[in-house]
Parts: structure tokens; sequence; C-alpha cells
């Protein structure tokens, strides 16, 4: 987040989307759902729940749709949600954009707004990934690319730390070899973790 808002409002003023393809399927649980960086809403269109999609780019959210989603521009930093608001909060990359103690206070924060028993959904970019090392070394695994984002790539164990006192009920890695490089994989590991384990 730090220093970034107007590399995101700069990517999200291009007329090409930035994020495109099919929305990945998503484990739910309960009605209230809602998104942290929800970006140009490609995972909020997949959603057969109504939800909140939140971001701070403001033209993120003008790209969004709204036929089902409520949005709201604001830090995954300070929520502005009451406690135990949510049963499922998505962290869909958003945490590779975050520096070390950022990420930590994303997360509690994700947890202070979802209910007892609620389910996290996480999608991170992998060390495995064909984009890792690229930008300048901002800390470890973390680098700074010339559109001045920045990018974090975890470790499996990284992912549970992080998201302790939450328990796994699954974390794996998902590797796609790129058609237009053999050899080269976009590597990113995909979780659910409830406050229940169930």
């Amino acid at each position: 987040m730090k220093g970034q808002l107007e590399a995101w409002e700069k990517e999200y003023s291009s007329p090409d989307p930035l994020w495109k393809g099919p929305a990945p399927g998503i484990s739910l649980r309960g009605s209230r759902v809602l998104e942290l960086g929800c970006g140009n809403g490609k995972t909020l269109s997949a959603l057969s729940h109504e939800a909140v999609g939140l971001d701070h780019s403001l033209n993120a959210l003008l790209r969004c749709p709204t036929n089902r989603a409520s949005l709201v521009r604001g830090e995954v930093l300070h929520l502005p949600f009451r406690d135990g608001s949510f049963d499922t909060v998505l962290l869909h990359h958003v945490l590779e954009h975050l520096v070390e103690d950022e990420r930590v206070k994303a997360v509690e924060e994700a947890i202070r707004v979802m209910v007892p028993g609620g389910l996290m959904s996480i999608r991170v970019f992998s060390v495995r990934d064909m984009r890792y090392g690229k930008g300048t070394v901002v800390e470890r695994n973390t680098f700074r690319r010339g559109n001045g984002i920045v990018y974090h790539y975890f470790e499996p164990d990284e992912v549970r730390t992080l998201l302790h006192p939450l328990k796994e009920i699954d974390l794996q890695e998902m590797v796609a070899e790129k058609k237009y490089a053999p050899g080269a994989v976009r590597a990113e590991l995909v979780g659910t973790f409830s406050s229940d384990g169930r």
C-alpha cells in the first residue's frame, strides 16, 4: 500500500482490462461475503451471493459490475466494517501487494470482520512463479516492479503463519505452464481457512 495508490489508479485507468479471464472457483460459507482488493470486479462478477467489494482505487471500483455487489472505497489496513460482519472473506491477490507489517495488519482486520466460524479464501503468488525476482528488492521475497507496484511471493508455511490462528482447511500450489514460454510457470498458493477448522 505504501506509495502505491497512484500506480494502481494509473493501472486501472487503462482501457485494456487489467484482470481478465474466468474467475476462480470459490468456497463460500454463509450469505455475507466480502472481497478485499476487489479490483475491477472479476471475482465479484462470478459470485452468486450478494457481496461487498472493497478497493482503495477509485478507477478500479468504477470498472466493477454493480448488479449484485455493493462497492466500498477503503483500505484493507483499516476496514470500515463492524466486528463479525461477514461469513466469508476473500483475499485474492491482495496480500502480495503489501509489505510485511501491512500483511499482518490486513489479516488481523480480515479476521476481525469475520463471524466466529467464518471462512477465509486466499490466493497469492508462490515463490515458484515465473515473475519472482523481477524488480527492485523491497524486503525478503518482495519486489517493486517498474510500474511502482509491490509484489510479494509466498511460501506455504509463510501463509500458514500469517493466517494463524485460523485453521487450515486446504492449501495447495496451483501451477500452470505458459504456452508461449516453455518452462515458465504461473504459480499461486490457493487456500481456505476457518476460525473453527470446518
